[in-house]
């Protein structure tokens, strides 16, 4: 079906009859490539060239993506095409600034090395976000730190996460068309299901998760933090999940709720002041005791908030955390 409509769509946006036939070399190719893809050779206009066909109609990342049709192009002298059944305009759009040449039957067509590109003939829908919103980030990462079958509706996910039901319909909008969840109707209510595994929702996500903490961040010095308004985050809670040794400075985070913003800094702080130490406040874009556990932020918050530090140490101390993610 899928390569019936790959000749169909030739045939009706170049006027190009194609016959295309299985690769006789494509068990050359690693297994890998072989078990996530058909292979098939046309002639297109002048051009021999092979099609890499998904045989699921699950996503891969456009990295993935690339590195899968560079491997490829070591076996194919020519031109590959990949050819999805379906794609996101997010994924359009990464594949486009990698040159990876693509076809989408009955959609979209990519070819710059042949000096095809019909994009303005495509069926318009709305752009992906380069970055989630907080609230877009906030179920998810519930999705991840929780149970990824639950279904929930508008309102029972505006109830949750205390969000007005139009922030609840544009975190559902940019779900659908990343492709990250199912959203479905139901009577007056519009559902959410997350079908992937949690570590496909994780991989195929992050690139757009944002750092939770906010662009200001504020050194005070060190206070008693008993209250469950705040909890552990930075290189303390890294410390917790990891072998890193922990550092001397504590960090913790929390949210900074509308409703204070016309107190001062300092008066975030009801504590009982210890003036030998000091300690780091993280201002976060969303409540991160939400999926905190003990008092913890949660691993994947975590690794967000530090995965761009330099030192070679936090690195190192994030692929441990995550190793030990229970996916």
């Amino acid at each position: 079906m899928q390569i019936q409509g790959f000749k169909d769509y030739l045939q009706e946006t170049l006027g190009i009859q194609t016959q295309p036939t299985p690769w006789g070399e494509a068990a050359a190719l690693p297994f890998l490539l072989r078990d996530r893809y058909e292979f098939l050779t046309i002639h297109l206009l002048t051009t021999h060239c092979l099609l890499m066909a998904p045989k699921s109609k699950s996503e891969e990342t456009p990295a993935t993506i690339r590195k899968h049709w560079e491997m490829v192009k070591e076996k194919w002298a020519d031109e590959v095409i990949y050819v999805p059944q379906t794609i996101s305009s997010f994924n359009r759009k990464r594949l486009i600034q990698q040159k990876v040449p693509f076809v989408v039957p009955g959609n979209q067509l990519y070819l710059p090395d042949m000096g095809l590109d019909l994009r303005e003939n495509f069926k318009k829908a709305p752009a992906a976000p380069d970055v989630f919103s907080p609230a877009t980030q906030s179920i998810i990462l519930d999705a991840l730190n929780h149970d990824l079958k639950e279904t929930l509706n508008s309102t029972q996910l505006a109830k949750k996460f205390d969000y007005s039901l139009m922030t609840i319909t544009r975190v559902l909008n940019e779900l659908e068309e990343t492709g990250l969840a199912n959203v479905h109707t139901q009577g007056r209510e519009r559902k959410v299901e997350f079908h992937l595994s949690k570590r496909e929702l994780w991989e195929k996500s992050k690139a757009q998760l944002r750092n939770p903490i906010r662009s200001w961040e504020t050194t005070y010095e060190r206070s008693v933090f008993s209250d469950p308004t705040y909890v552990k985050a930075g290189l303390t809670a890294l410390a917790h999940y990891s072998s890193l040794a922990e550092p001397e400075e504590k960090t913790y985070a929390t949210l900074l709720h509308p409703k204070w913003r016309p107190k001062t800094r300092a008066q975030l702080l009801n504590h009982d002041w210890d003036p030998d130490q000091k300690t780091r406040l993280e201002i976060w874009s969303y409540d991160p005791k939400i999926f905190s556990k003990e008092g913890w932020v949660d691993p994947f918050s975590l690794y967000l908030a530090l995965r761009g530090d330099q030192d070679e140490r936090v690195e190192q101390a994030l692929e441990e955390m995550m190793e030990k993610v229970e996916w």
